[in-house]
């Protein structure tokens, strides 16, 4: 008798490697398709995404035992990946992300400009969240470097010739904290998961921090901004699993930073640390000149450490700074708020299936300074999904909250704020 094959990251990644290369992707939309009515379609494509298994001309893509053990797992450590938490009814849906997607995309009824790239946009965005499943696990064979390595080599694959062209993120360490970034009661889960972290080579946990820091900054931004009236301490109350994560991004950046400055290399790497410091910092820099706020507690010697490296660097570091202060003329990604990263991404698919479109973007590219694309900058797609956010009552958060915002001069006075408290503060230690 046949043995069953145990599921494993390395079976997994086999596995979609597999369906990510060549034809398969083609075949699973040309079956959905086959009767030529769009309808149709969509009841075939939603019926494989909620069931994990596809039909294509030589048979049929089975994900469904890969799936269910790898979401099991990872719902027994306190999240859940496919699953959105529903604020109204305080519980997860029962139905999983993509099915969502495409529901909400059928009921508003956004089909026209080009049905095959609206289809192929959801069926990768499907693949996306089962990516996230892999990476979830990529500590179960005590190989995180390499899982996370190879699913970078996934994302490409996902996101290059034989899918939608849609440009989601752009590597593991983004979906890694893409899929920790939803609501998840748990917040115990939250420290579990960095302790993983902190296992990882220096390069994974640099790329790592290099997407926290901005998230948790945007994230927290937009709280303090948007939601607690700048009110910093009813932030901290309300986000106290975010600090420690928050700490941890801003401490390997600083590392980071420190060993790039000692032996003077510049380029590309120091110019997004030292933009990934800032956009953390601009999260609540009080937090990090002194005492430790309760949510620190029990990190003293992380905090300590951080706070020492920002004195010892603060001249060279406040500096560099400046050269990332927002404006009006230039995209800067403190100048981003938004809730959460998952519903930022959200917004950007809606938008592609609204367009027929591909996604022109990855969330990466909100989250650091760049010129963007010759089709669509930073700045457009920022602009964008605000006014998407704010286009009807039911995509405004707590208290008519638009969920992702952009705005420069909001953007200038948090980088005012950060420098002068730094100034203030940290540059009066003993360099």
């Amino acid at each position: 008798m046949k043995s069953e094959v145990q599921i494993t990251c390395s079976v997994a990644c086999d596995l979609l490697e597999r369906a990510l290369h060549g034809p398969t992707r083609k075949e699973i939309l040309d079956e959905a398709l086959r009767s030529g009515d769009h309808g149709d379609a969509l009841r075939r494509l939603r019926a494989g995404m909620h069931t994990h298994v596809f039909k294509t001309r030589s048979g049929r893509l089975d994900l469904g035992r890969l799936v269910e053990r790898l979401d099991a797992r990872t719902r027994e450590e306190g999240f859940h990946v496919l699953q959105s938490w529903d604020f109204t009814a305080l519980r997860f849906t029962e139905e999983n992300i993509p099915v969502l997607m495409l529901d909400y995309f059928v009921r508003t009824e956004a089909v026209g400009r080009s049905e095959r790239s609206s289809l192929e946009t959801l069926l990768d965005y499907y693949f996306l969240h089962v990516l996230a499943l892999v990476v979830m696990r990529a500590w179960d064979e005590g190989d995180g470097d390499g899982i996370l390595a190879r699913v970078t080599e996934l994302v490409g694959a996902l996101q290059g010739p034989d899918g939608s062209g849609s440009q989601f993120v752009e590597n593991a360490e983004t979906l890694l904290m893409l899929a920790i970034s939803h609501f998840h009661p748990e917040e115990k889960a939250y420290d579990r998961l960095i302790d993983r972290v902190r296992t990882l080579d220096e390069v994974h946990r640099t790329n790592f921090a290099l997407v926290s820091a901005p998230v948790l900054g945007s994230h927290l931004r937009w709280g303090f901004w948007l939601m607690y009236d700048r009110d910093v301490l009813r932030m901290r109350n309300d986000n106290v699993g975010d600090y420690p994560w928050l700490l941890f991004a801003l401490a390997t950046l600083m590392r980071c930073y420190v060993r790039l400055r000692d032996e003077s290399i510049r380029g590309p790497l120091r110019e997004s640390v030292v933009e990934g410091l800032l956009s953390g910092l601009t999260a609540d820099p009080w937090a990090f000149v002194g005492k430790p706020p309760p949510a620190l507690s029990e990190h003293r010697s992380e905090y300590s450490e951080l706070v020492e490296l920002l004195g010892r660097c603060s001249e060279d570091l406040l500096d560099e700074f400046e050269d990332h202060r927002p404006s009006k003329e230039r995209y800067s990604p403190v100048s981003l708020q938004f809730n959460f990263p998952n519903n930022t991404l959200v917004a950007m698919v809606s938008i592609a299936l609204h367009r027929g479109t591909p996604v022109p973007l990855p969330l990466n590219a909100l989250l650091a300074r760049s010129d963007g694309s010759p089709g669509e900058s930073p700045e457009a797609l920022a602009r964008a999904l605000m006014d998407f956010s704010g286009s009807s009552p039911e995509r405004l958060g707590t208290q008519g909250a638009m969920l992702v915002a952009y705005d420069p001069y909001t953007g200038l006075r948090s980088f005012t704020m950060t420098l002068d408290t730094l100034r203030k503060n940290v540059a009066e230690t003993p360099q």
